[in-house]
């Protein structure tokens, strides 16, 4: 079983209108002013083939909040260095329980441990992964699709770690949601941007545009750890591009 992401019904209509474009039609909608969806709610918001976000329902009811101005903002929301971008399941720093959590969450990533991931690793969660059942599939024929033996890749984009929430929820009606609000450090989600895979830390404290996401509490308390939640919630401009070396 995994989480829905909820959103509004602005970045819905984002969502909507890139999420079955390939890269290069994508990025060719910043050619025109007209078509260019990049200051539009929910840009950033990642999907993949199987799973894009939810719209938020028109009679939703909140039972909290929290915002990139309440002063222990950066304390409840943050966004990992060591998780940005391609990490796999025996990555040296992994947060307890990390593989549960982020599929329950997140659901498989858009790309395959089996594309060129291996080679684009978070540097500060990188090892040395056995390619051999690569080599095989290949020597097969066999070019697409995860391969079973390998380690699986986890997460591919920015995931955000938001903690606590368990212990606000209290007699909350399972129906109800939490708002969290994602700042978008612009600078790390940019086309052609050479600090995605580095350890320059994500600005989510200042900046113009964020993107709120809504989690209902049911999905919540069925979470594998409510209190430590990892979304892999933002895409960066090239997460589809594909890996290669």
């Amino acid at each position: 079983m995994t989480a829905t992401i909820y959103t509004t019904n602005e970045a819905m209509d984002t969502v909507r209108a890139i999420k079955d474009l390939d890269y290069y039609d994508r990025c060719c909608l910043e050619d025109s002013e007209e078509t260019d969806l990049r200051r539009k709610a929910g840009y950033y918001l990642k999907t993949t083939h199987e799973r894009c976000p939810a719209p938020l329902p028109e009679n939703a009811v909140f039972i909290a909040a929290i915002r990139a101005t309440d002063a222990n903002y950066s304390e409840r929301v943050s966004f990992p260095e060591n998780l940005r971008g391609c990490v796999f399941e025996k990555a040296p720093q992994l947060p307890p329980r990390y593989k549960e959590i982020i599929k329950y969450w997140s659901g498989e990533p858009l790309n395959t441990n089996a594309g060129g991931a291996a080679y684009y690793q978070n540097p500060l969660n990188s090892y040395t992964i056995d390619l051999s059942a690569l080599d095989a599939a290949h020597e097969a024929g066999n070019y697409s699709g995860n391969v079973a033996v390998m380690d699986a890749l986890l997460s591919e984009g920015v995931v955000v770690h938001i903690v606590g929430l368990g212990k606000i929820l209290g007699n909350a009606p399972d129906d109800g949601f939490v708002e969290i609000e994602i700042r978008v450090d612009e600078s790390l989600l940019v086309l052609d941007n050479p600090e995605f895979l580095t350890g320059k830390p994500y600005n989510g404290q200042t900046g113009e545009r964020s993107e709120p996401i809504f989690l209902k509490v049911s999905d919540i308390r069925r979470s594998p750890d409510p209190n430590q939640i990892f979304v892999d919630a933002l895409r960066y401009e090239e997460l589809d591009y594909g890996f290669y070396y």
